[in-house]
């Protein structure tokens, strides 16, 4: 008896280490064609990163098979969202087909699209990983208990950070503008549109503490047009001096900003506060050089801006990827892929997901793999912080990325845009700051919230008009009582003299002593 349970031991130990246990099956679910979540734009970073992987490590991912569950068209977030539960029917049917396995879901998609899937990856106990999702009722683990966020923007730390700033000056009138409107996935408009979105909500919130105002326009309408602008900055001048500006791409915010200059709006008075999505190669630089307006009106407009952003990814270290995503896409999807299309930072999200996926798979032992769920394994990416070529990505305890915080303002001395500040959310929201921070255009200190005069002047409008008929009655005022002083010193000097008016209070002016006083000529007296 005890030889056979030796033997059955040993078995067991073989079997374990020749790794025939439950093999992993990963499901890449997409809806629609996206030029920047569809199915040719994801699909060739998940194959990048997953051989990349496998050819490290054989052994140790040789039981992972994938499959990609797509279904092709031009949706609209909600539209995708609608789809979700057609789509989850093909997802359930390969799930019994691969009941002995361990499965994970990966979804490109948009909040709405996640948040429907993660429903059903509750019901079903299977890990998913949303590789763009970024809103934050996917961190309700009660709700969401099998999923993990890895969107490249961390719009929760970038609006702490913001709000630090806010109430460290004492800012507490904020214009809001929000180039939200007709944005399209080329313009970053998953990132504007939800840090339009979040701001309303947090600042709109704490009306007690904040006073915000909102402005929302069309970018593209106004792209190129400098006086376009001017209407939505001169509202902003009048209701406040901190004015928070999101607005896609550099070269309309650049824009932007030559536009308050001509308006005066950057000689140190205001300060422009502009969230911005992570720096991709293609898009030139704020502080490059463009056709509109002259670089040094450019170099003194930047001096009253803040940007803020979360780390971009090295680009330098990614270069063999990203020519390999080029490659796949070509060979596998039929698609040659531009420079803006490749070298974007929701591509590289794409080949962090799944690099980060196959490191917690790597890590764990056949046995510890053959009793993993949904809920279990997402335990395994929480308060952890991996390392893919890209970045360092660190996953919060709520299972959603967390990403410390760049501010930025701008070097004359170099002309370049640098970090002055570092909100190092990772690290406890901690602040680390540089020599730029205490920097302000024309004064030794940051903006005052409020005029003295107000943000039109209507406080000292009223206040001059009425300082000024105080000042006019005084002056006439004086003016009488001097000429009665004087009147009535001449009175009685000559009465002293000629003895007129004895036994006679001194304010019965006869008019004898009129004659007297009009005709002496003997001042001397007086």
């Amino acid at each position: 008896m005890v030889r056979q349970i030796g033997l059955l031991a040993l078995l067991i130990s073989i079997v374990l280490r020749s790794g025939f246990c439950k093999g992993v099956h990963v499901i890449t679910v997409i809806i629609g064609d996206s030029p920047t979540m569809g199915y040719v734009a994801q699909s060739p970073g998940y194959d990048v990163a997953f051989s990349r992987a496998v050819g490290l490590f054989p052994s140790a991912l040789r039981n992972i098979t994938r499959q990609t569950v797509y279904r092709p068209g031009a949706f609209s977030c909600s539209e995708a969202a609608e789809i979700m539960p057609f789509v989850a029917v093909q997802i359930s049917n390969i799930l019994d087909e691969h009941r002995f396995d361990f499965n994970v879901l990966i979804s490109p998609g948009c909040s709405l699209e996640v948040m429907t899937l993660g429903d059903y990856a509750r019901e079903w106990n299977v890990p998913l990983l949303a590789t763009i999702a970024i809103d934050q009722s996917l961190t309700n683990a009660q709700r969401y208990p099998t999923v993990v966020a890895f969107p490249s923007s961390d719009q929760v730390t970038m609006i702490q950070a913001i709000i630090s700033l806010l109430d460290r000056f004492s800012w507490t009138t904020i214009s809001l503008i929000c180039g939200d409107q007709n944005l399209k996935g080329s313009d970053g408009g998953v990132f504007y549109l939800a840090a339009c979105r979040g701001f309303l909500t947090v600042l709109g919130s704490q009306k007690d503490k904040y006073n915000l105002n909102v402005q929302h326009f069309d970018p593209k309408v106004k792209e190129g047009d400098l006086d376009a602008y001017s209407s939505v900055l001169r509202n902003a001048a009048t209701q406040s001096r901190v004015i928070l500006i999101i607005i896609p791409t550099n070269p309309r915010l650049r824009n932007f900003m030559i536009n308050a200059e001509r308006l005066g709006m950057t000689e140190g008075d205001f300060i422009f506060i502009a969230p911005r999505s992570p720096m991709v190669p293609t898009e030139s630089t704020l502080d490059q050089q463009s056709r509109n307006g002259s670089s040094r009106a450019a170099d003194s407009a930047f001096q009253s801006l803040i940007l803020v952003n979360n780390p971009t990814p090295n680009w330098a270290a990614l270069s063999g990827v990203l020519q390999s995503i080029r490659n796949t896409s070509e060979v596998r999807y039929n698609k040659s892929l531009t420079n803006i299309e490749m070298l974007n930072d929701i591509t590289v999200s794409a080949f962090e997901v799944m690099t980060i996926l196959l490191k917690v798979i790597r890590d764990l032992s056949p046995l510890d793999m053959n009793v993993q769920n949904g809920i279990t394994f997402r335990q395994l990416f929480l308060n952890r912080t991996f390392n893919p070529l890209s970045r360092p990505v660190y996953i919060g305890p709520k299972g959603m990325r967390i990403c410390d915080v760049h501010i930025s303002k701008f070097n004359v001395t170099s002309g370049l845009m640098e970090v002055s500040e570092e909100y190092l959310s990772v690290a406890g929201n901690s602040v680390r700051t540089h020599a730029l921070s205490t920097v302000w255009r024309g004064r030794n200190g940051p903006p005052v919230n409020r005029p003295f005069c107000g943000y039109t002047g209507e406080l000292c409008l009223g206040g001059l008009a009425k300082t000024a008929v105080i000042i006019l009655a005084v002056s006439i005022s004086t003016a009488l009582l001097a000429t009665l002083a004087i009147f009535i010193a001449m009175y009685h000097c000559i009465f002293k003299r000629s003895g007129h008016g004895a036994g006679r209070p001194w304010w019965d002016l006869r008019p004898d002593l009129l004659f007297v006083i009009l005709k002496t000529t003997d001042w001397e007296s007086l």
